[in-house]
């Protein structure tokens, strides 16, 4: 697998939530991420706040020194605002035993405090890199799409798909919000084989069957869109 560097403008490009109650930490962070990644900073009994803006950050940094990510799952399941897809790395004064609770959440890493601000930087650019080379794609309604793996999933659970189906949502994932019209789902999801307007009506109801009417959107006589969220 190619290494990848991430260059100052696509690091400019990621967002990264900081919730924590540490504010002589944040504002080390603040101080020495500049020219960093984009970041923005939440206390830990604000996050409620956030609601479905969540969804919008690449990497959540949680501060649980003070032992509030149930009280962050349980406020985020009741309001059924953030999907949980999003990779979260986490700062422990004592990393716990059972871990149960970090899988729920899509833990990406746990870090014992206190942690150097060069280290944190280093952990979130290894974690961007892991996104970059295991492509999810969120869309509405919990939905989302991981392209390295070609995988429907509805939370965690995962949403079976033949091949043609497969290829057709892949095509569109990787074109989130543009219009891919019927020649290219033509040259790409059929390859040359014999392809009608017809099979491919067919192939979007079925996929509307095993998700709901609104994952897929036609444009009349042009192609079909995916919206990413």
């Amino acid at each position: 697998m190619d290494t990848i560097f991430i260059d100052t403008q696509d690091k400019k490009n990621k967002s990264i939530l900081v919730i924590s109650d540490d504010l002589i930490y944040m504002d080390k962070l603040k101080k020495e991420v500049s020219l960093t990644f984009d970041f923005t900073f939440f206390e830990n009994n604000k996050f409620y706040l956030l609601n479905s803006v969540i969804n919008n950050f690449d990497v959540i940094i949680f501060d649980n020194s003070n032992n509030d990510l149930k009280k962050f799952l349980d406020v985020f399941k009741l309001t059924k605002s953030y999907n949980f897809n999003i990779p979260i790395i986490l700062l422990e004064k004592d990393v716990k035993q059972d871990l149960s609770l970090y899988k729920i959440i899509n833990v990406y890493s746990i870090l014992q405090k206190p942690v150097s601000v060069e280290f944190l930087l280093n952990t979130i650019e290894l974690c961007i890199n892991f996104l970059n080379t295991n492509k999810k794609v969120q869309f509405e309604n919990g939905y989302y799409f991981d392209i390295t793996r070609e995988e429907l999933f509805h939370g965690k659970k995962i949403i079976k798909l033949t091949r043609t189906e497969k290829k057709l949502i892949n095509l569109l994932a990787k074109n989130p919000n543009s219009l891919v019209t019927y020649e290219d789902i033509a040259n790409v999801v059929w390859k040359g084989k014999v392809f009608s307007k017809y099979s491919l009506r067919n192939v979007i109801n079925h996929i509307r069957e095993k998700t709901d009417d609104t994952f897929i959107r036609n444009y009349s006589n042009r192609g079909y869109i995916l919206n990413s969220i």
